[in-house]
């Protein structure tokens, strides 16, 4: 039986939602409000023809510009790419980039000159992404043990067999720098180096997210109970719900700044990467709100994944945290943590401004995240010489590895 709303809480609601009433039937009838409103939906329109035309010029996709990748692993629907490579000799370690479970990878990937992966492949390293794909309706029923020690664990696999190497480096980004550093706890002698990018360890912080999912008043047995997986629009409105002006707010900017083609162009790739998410399988989503975010068992050393303890203080590789002073996904104590619980002699931390996406995306990232970025992954690889003629042909897929069991993954 659902509870009522406590009494002085729905009291304050109704006055809220009373003033917030009357603030906005006071602005309608401001002529001032209402130009820029409609300036706003003038400009909004031409940002929806922008994309038509790009997305146009790109024969229909989305209208963001991808760097050059062969798929060289698949299972199921998680596949695994390599990026080509731009330079006469790459270092030899590979590096594998692990992103959030319910967003696309290609915040890493986005535009020319935007691209963190393209920098990173332009500078001689081996660079593979992980893409988690599309869960469909029966993929519900694969939890967040099956992703990680499953999943990444055989592209894990995968990515040291095709380039020759005998471990990797790992950068997670968001919710994948939980998972990255998860899995460098389960297989410590597999992970050269690990680098966590804005994710979050401690998860009773001072954020949006830790209040939003608290056990008195979030329950997320009924959800995955109810809906199976967690559907995109559903994830896509409460991060919206999360700071509701905002968009009016870049949309005041976007109206500064039509006449910028960079500018426009960017702010439709990452508007249009904001808004293309997936579905969250429902037993990964049901562990992740009750062991992560309300039972904080990683930062405890209490988290199990398939029956295994999940220690950070096995982490004994270089690890390189960075965070920012500015993000509201995962604020930078959630993130900074993880250098104080690891083992690792060999540990840096870097932090940055800005919001989540802009530290990664955003136009001061080329100046500020990248080169420190190659710089630490430079100081821990070394180069090795290849023949840049007999590197694959982009317009024929790699080989595609079979499943792990008939792998050979003694390392």
């Amino acid at each position: 039986m659902l509870a009522r709303p406590d009494p002085q809480f729905r009291e304050a609601f109704i006055q809220w939602e009373q003033q917030a009433a009357q603030l906005w039937q006071t602005l309608l009838h401001e002529p001032a409000f209402l130009k820029t409103a409609w300036q706003m939906m003038e400009a909004g329109l031409e940002t929806h023809n922008q994309i038509n035309q790009m997305a146009e010029a790109a024969g229909g996709g989305l209208p963001v510009d991808r760097t050059p990748a062969a798929l060289v692993w698949q299972e199921d629907r998680v596949k695994l790419w390599r990026y080509h490579p731009m330079t006469p000799s790459q270092y030899a370690i590979p590096l594998l980039c692990v992103p959030s479970l319910i967003n696309r990878n290609y915040v890493l990937d986005l535009l020319r000159g935007r691209s963190l992966v393209a920098y990173l492949v332009n500078q001689g390293f081996n660079v593979y992404m992980l893409d988690w794909g599309d869960p469909a309706p029966e993929d519900k029923q694969i939890s967040l043990d099956d992703h990680l020690d499953g999943y990444l664990h055989r592209a894990v696999a995968a990515a040291i067999q095709h380039s020759h190497a005998t471990q990797t480096m790992l950068m997670g980004y968001c919710l994948g720098g939980t998972y990255a550093a998860i899995y460098a706890s389960l297989y410590p002698d597999l992970v050269a180096g690990l680098i966590n990018l804005a994710g979050p360890i401690n998860f009773h912080d001072n954020g949006i997210f830790s209040h939003l999912t608290h056990p008195d008043w979030f329950d997320a047995d009924k959800l995955v109970d109810t809906l199976g997986n967690i559907p995109a629009p559903l994830l896509c409105t409460t991060f919206q719900m999360l700071n509701p002006t905002s968009h009016l707010l870049r949309l005041f900017q976007l109206l500064e700044q039509l006449d910028d083609p960079d500018y426009l162009r960017s702010y439709i790739a990452i508007q249009t990467w904001i808004f293309d998410q997936v579905d969250f399988p429902g037993e990964a989503f049901r562990k992740t709100i009750k062991d992560l975010y309300q039972g904080n068992k990683l930062l405890y050393n209490q988290l199990t994944i398939c029956g295994r303890l999940v220690r950070l203080d096995n982490i004994t590789c270089p690890v390189f945290t960075i965070a920012s002073r500015q993000d509201e996904t995962a604020p930078a104590e959630s993130v900074t943590v993880l250098n104080e619980r690891v083992s690792s002699q060999d540990k840096q931390l870097l932090m940055l401004e800005g919001p989540h996406v802009g530290m990664v995306a955003g136009r001061k990232a080329p100046l500020t995240l990248w080169p420190q970025l190659a710089a630490w992954l430079t100081n821990h690889n070394h180069p090795v010489i290849i023949n840049i003629d007999r590197l694959p042909n982009l317009d024929k897929p790699e080989k595609i590895y079979p499943q792990m069991s008939e792998m050979n993954t003694d390392f």
